[in-house]
């Protein structure tokens, strides 16, 4: 696990190592470069897997094709057999040395055969021309972006990393700041927060010459319903998923919400660790499991947590985030996390990986769960609509009636937040209004699977995928995550939809696979508070704190929004007497996120004081 960063173009040793520096805290335990006249590469190191020699850059023995690469690849040993038979010599134990060699041997279609997550950059010189090829997993677990300025490609694993070169330009793209204040979208496409700089799309590779720059798609989720929905078939699935993320010459522990996804995973590594799994020693004499509470909170899942402890006989580290600590921080945190964010839960899964980090260095998490199997709230929603459309009347009946425990709180919502009004885009300015049309979101409101990929793929997760990669990131912690194997997922893309969403239940599967570990608390379990704070309550509790960023000069003249209109809803919103709409929270990200990384330091510094 690491962080890369480099350049196509001139070579400049001070701009190398100055991008260099600006990942220090992604690899803590080292770094180096490699430098030719046209390109130049860097990495920066957090040692996982072959402590001793697995450092990088790595270069094949002809010289010739060199490696930067930050994430897992879990089954680089099969992909270590295969080579080996075709000639390949490996001086290493590393999962770096196979990504190299499997490049070396399959070019390209060597992407198709990782099963991990990664952004990777080679530099190619092998043929008449070099070239720079930059790549991402499947689902872009691990981050990579670049931009073009002063005559060269830079690309980093994290966009402070580009930043690091003094003379690029900070500006704000305001297609992006508008997609995000008005319908709270982000993530959603290869364009970020800031102009010039583009994410590498997820399940792609870049290619960069001296003609140009060309992405190539190489996996694309294909939808089906002709797999096995056979629990016993999923759990062999699962298991393995689970396993392969134990591969570590570091401790391993796993963080543990209370809820469905997170709970499956802990049951199964407790089992694994019980069996004496092949890599279950990295898990220790006991597992460990690292969790947010919320005391005396609705929210809070102590009690789901209490049950999985009791039942695997886990080591629990818990921690009680404060919305104190969440205004003293919020600074540091958009800055670790680089744009602004949705909601405040990101300051949960902060508070988690910095307890984390003095444990374990790798942690398994349990994102994608939802938007794979479908935990949302949302998707009954959807499921019903897929049934009115196919015309089977009785069976929606059926299944309204089983999933009103879901429909009636969320069509309440709904309808209270159409009475009390939907102040987000009214308190935006018309002049800001009139020059972005309304963001495109294709979601599919009637077909279950269609919508579950498209969430995968581009609406839910990304953001989710961004936060979970910096903040571990930023303390030093690797997050692994079974539910996105890419084994498991094409596998669940070729499930019915009974599989996933039946009888008034989500991820029907992967309750019935596990049925026997779960605690019966666990598997019964429909309500789902999901990863969160709570939020309003916080900020009611600190809105003198945050009615002075809403009154702050530098606020006050955005060419966003309408500021006094934004602070008498928000003192509305806290009295009860207005809706209480996560517009607020994103536009005091929005105006953090402008002072860390856009506003002149001068100007940052009379904030402050």
């Amino acid at each position: 696990m690491c962080g890369i960063a480099g350049f196509f173009g001139a070579p400049s040793r001070p701009l190398l190592e100055d991008m260099n520096d600006a990942l220090a805290h992604r690899g803590p335990d080292g770094g180096g470069y490699i430098e030719t006249d046209v390109a130049s590469i860097g990495m920066r190191r957090l040692k996982i897997i072959d402590l001793v020699s697995g450092d990088q850059p790595m270069t094949t023995a002809d010289g010739r094709l060199h490696l930067v690469y930050n994430g897992e690849v879990y089954n680089f040993r099969e992909l270590r057999v295969e080579l080996e038979a075709l000639g390949h010599a490996f001086r290493t134990n590393s999962d770096s040395e196979v990504v190299l060699e499997a490049y070396a041997e399959w070019g390209a279609e060597a992407f198709r055969r990782f099963n991990g997550m990664w952004g990777l950059a080679f530099l190619d010189e092998r043929g008449d021309e070099p070239k720079l090829i930059l790549c991402r997993d499947h689902f872009g677990i691990k981050p990579l972006y670049y931009g073009r300025w002063a005559g060269r490609l830079v690309f980093a694993s994290e966009i402070k990393a580009i930043l690091a070169d003094p003379t690029f330009p900070r500006r704000t793209n305001d297609d992006v700041m508008f997609d995000y204040l008005a319908h709270g979208l982000f993530d959603h496409s290869s364009m970020t927060f800031f102009e010039g700089v583009e994410s590498a799309p997820a399940a792609s590779y870049v290619e960069i010459d001296a003609h140009g720059v060309r992405i190539e798609r190489y996996w694309e989720g294909t939808l089906a319903a002709d797999g096995s929905a056979d629990p016993a078939a999923f759990r062999v699935l699962f298991e393995r998923a689970v396993a392969r993320r134990l591969i570590a010459d570091v401790p391993v522990g796993t963080c543990l919400s209370g809820g469905l996804d997170s709970s499956s995973i802990t049951v199964i590594l407790a089992e694994q660790l019980k069996a004496a799994g092949k890599d279950a020693k990295s898990l220790g004499p006991r597992l460990q499991t690292f969790s947010a509470v919320f005391p005396n909170d609705s929210i809070d899942e102590s009690t789901y947590i209490d049950s999985v402890v009791r039942h695997t006989h886990a080591l629990s580290h818990r921690i009680a985030p404060t919305h104190r600590g969440l205004i003293a921080e919020l600074d540091e945190l958009v800055r670790q996390v680089e744009m602004p964010m949705v909601s405040s839960a990101p300051y949960a899964m902060w508070t988690v990986m910095r307890m984390a980090k003095d444990h374990v260095t790798v942690l398994i998490d349990g994102q994608g769960g939802d938007e794979l199997l479908g935990g949302y709230d949302v998707y009954p929603y959807v499921y019903l609509r897929e049934l009115l459309r196919g015309g089977h009347l009785r069976q929606l009946v059926v299944e309204a009636v089983r999933w009103r425990h879901v429909l009636v709180p969320l069509i309440a919502s709904r309808l209270w937040a159409r009475f009390r009004g939907a102040p987000d885009v009214s308190l935006l300015r018309p002049s800001f209004r009139r020059h972005h049309p309304p963001a495109v979101d294709d979601r599919s409101q009637d077909n279950v699977k269609l919508r579950l990929l498209q969430d995968l793929t581009t609406y839910s997760l990304p953001p989710l995928l961004r936060y979970e990669d910096r903040i571990s990131m930023s303390h030093a912690v690797e997050t692994r995550l079974p539910f996105l194997d890419q084994e498991l997922v094409e596998a669940v893309l070729r499930l019915p939809t009974s599989a996933i969403l039946d009888h008034g239940r989500s991820r029907r599967i992967l309750r019935e696979a596990l049925r026997s570990s779960l605690p019966n608390r666990i598997y019964r379990r429909t309500k789902k508070i999901g990863f969160t704070t709570p939020e309003f309550r916080w900020f009611s509790d600190e809105q003198p704190a945050l009615q002075r960023i809403l009154h702050s000069p530098s606020f006050t003249s955005r060419p966003y929004w309408d500021a006094p209109a934004v602070a008498e809803a928000f003192r509305l919103a806290c009295e009860g007497k207005g809706r209480r709409s996560l517009f607020f929270w994103r536009v005091i990200n929005a105006e953090i996120w402008l002072r860390v990384y856009i506003d002149p330091p001068q100007a940052v510094l009379a904030e402050a004081a």
